[in-house]
């Protein structure tokens, strides 16, 4: 069975919204295109500064991204994090446009006190995949001491 879906072109532009963090804790980065245009594009890439934050390995390193890479989460925010500029890449596959958001960096603060864990991002995750295939929901969370969560 064929099926076809009807695309009207429109102009479109991506941008990229941050979280605040403090120092030590994670931030949590998207990026932001319409909704019709994401339904067929994808992510092409991220970048800190004019670097490409690599994408090999889910599981280690400082960053993860997450939701087919449409969000980037920075795991341990240092003060460097506030001077960088963070921007996203994303392709248009149907016109095999590629469109680089204006970059924005972290609103970076000095850790508090010890402090209860709070989390970073409100919202709800959801994954759709396979049966059999790994998936990773991230649980933001910042606390001093390190809180230990399972």
């Amino acid at each position: 069975m064929i099926s076809v879906s009807t695309v009207v072109w429109q102009d479109w532009q991506v941008r990229v919204t941050s979280t605040p963090a403090e120092v030590g804790g994670p931030a949590l980065l998207t990026c932001v295109a319409p909704a019709s245009l994401r339904e067929h594009a994808s992510v092409a890439a991220w970048y800190r500064d004019d670097a490409v934050l690599p994408a090999a390995d889910r599981l280690a390193g400082n960053t993860l991204l997450v939701e087919d890479g449409w969000r980037l989460v920075v795991r341990s925010v240092t003060t460097d994090d506030s001077r960088a500029q963070y921007s996203c890449s994303v392709l248009d596959p149907l016109t095999g446009e590629r469109r680089r958001s204006t970059p924005t960096s972290i609103e970076v603060t000095a850790t508090s006190a010890a402090s209860a864990p709070r989390g970073i991002s409100h919202n709800q995750w959801e994954a759709t995949v396979r049966r059999g295939v790994d998936v990773v929901l991230p649980c933001l969370v910042h606390a001093d001491p390190p809180a230990a969560v399972t």
